[in-house]
């Protein structure tokens, strides 16, 4: 469709893209017009002032012979003056959280911060964002993209048809993985389980490299791990447990870590046949043990398997007190010395000891 109008001037709106035109006349005359198509269909603005108007439909290039309708017939038209303004151009990441994990978007260039867009003056006042797009969509390198589109909106988000120039943009985005590694440390809840001593809780990789933005790392000094529960460290084992990794990580080089537990556990060690000793009796004066006949109880010790693991019962000393003893045969308490960590228990607690004079 052809509008005769100075076009420097003004611009126009209303004006239909296509119409239907429909030839009649004799089948020489109408096939041989309609393949060549040497004429024009058109609407002439020419004497016309701005504003909105309903003009005819017209054409030329059509042999007399041959009548001509359209449709539409006529078309309601709006002609306003022409304007150009220059506007910056902004670049709009779009699907940027789909980028590669760990990656983000360091910098970017295009080669026209500003076009010029021509249109009427209402639509020039209503431009707001003039903006080239680029999905990010699984991008993990830098990379150039030549002839993006710009795109015209109003404060609505509604895009404007304009002329620009330059219509398109190249853009050059720098894309990195900043990463760091930082130690990890081990978190713990509750208390360890009743005759259990934790000994040692050693993690297998003291490191975890952390993937995620500048500013982020720059302030991040170590990764925790979830709660260890230590109630449930019964036994020497390895347990596996999570990291604890922020929300603003995108990737990290491990998420679990083994912890090696050594514990202590509290048992119970038997020594057959320790020796009693008396002590303190007078001068003078001889001490026997009678019963036990042998002179020897049992000990059991209660204590962590550290503690009893290289004892002997002769570590132990099992002893009564004669001090102020008249000759005769007494019962007496039986003494132990043992490790302060332990707990002892007798298979006799009293002795029989018989005091003799020597004469």
């Amino acid at each position: 469709m052809q509008v005769n109008i100075n076009k420097d001037e003004y611009v126009v709106t209303g004006v239909p893209e296509e119409v239907t035109v429909t030839l009649q006349g004799s089948v020489s005359a109408v096939t041989s017009t309609a393949l060549q198509q040497n004429f024009d269909v058109f609407v002439d603005l020419e004497q016309l002032d701005p504003g909105t108007h309903t003009v005819p439909l017209e054409y030329s290039g059509v042999p007399d012979r041959i009548n001509v309708y359209i449709e539409p017939v006529e078309v309601e038209v709006t002609i306003e003056e022409r304007a150009t303004k220059e506007f910056d151009v902004s670049l709009d990441f779009v699907n940027r959280d789909e980028i590669e994990a760990g990656y983000e978007i360091s910098d970017y260039s295009i080669d026209q911060n500003t076009v010029t867009v021509t249109s009427s003056t209402d639509v020039i006042n209503r431009v707001a964002t003039v903006k080239g797009f680029v999905d990010m969509s699984g991008v993990n390198e830098s990379f150039t993209i030549d002839n993006v589109p710009i795109k015209v909106y109003d404060n609505e988000g509604n895009e404007l048809g304009v002329r620009l120039e330059p219509p398109t943009i190249d853009v050059s985005v720098e894309v990195n993985d900043p990463n760091k590694n930082v130690p990890i440390s081990l978190e713990t809840t509750g208390e360890s389980a009743e005759n259990i001593d934790i000994t040692s809780l050693e993690l297998e990789t003291n490191e975890v490299r952390v993937y995620a933005s500048e500013d982020f790392l720059n302030n991040l000094d170590e990764i925790s791990t979830m709660p260890l529960n230590l109630s449930e460290l019964t036994e020497n084992t390895t347990k596996e447990v999570s990291l604890d990794l922020p929300q603003q990580v995108r990737k990290a080089n491990i998420e679990n870590v083994n912890v090696q537990v050594e514990v202590d556990q509290v048992v119970e060690e038997t020594y057959e046949d320790v020796s009693i000793s008396v002590q303190n009796q007078g001068e003078n004066q001889t001490a026997t043990v009678t019963n036990p006949s042998n002179g020897a109880v049992d000990v059991t010790l209660q204590a962590y398997e550290s503690v009893l693991e290289d004892l002997s019962g002769d570590d132990i000393q099992l002893t009564v007190d004669a001090s102020g003893l008249d000759p005769g045969e007494h019962q007496l308490p039986i003494e132990v010395e043992a490790p302060n960590e332990a707990d002892a228990s007798l298979s006799v607690e009293n002795a029989q000891v018989l005091i003799e004079s020597e004469e």
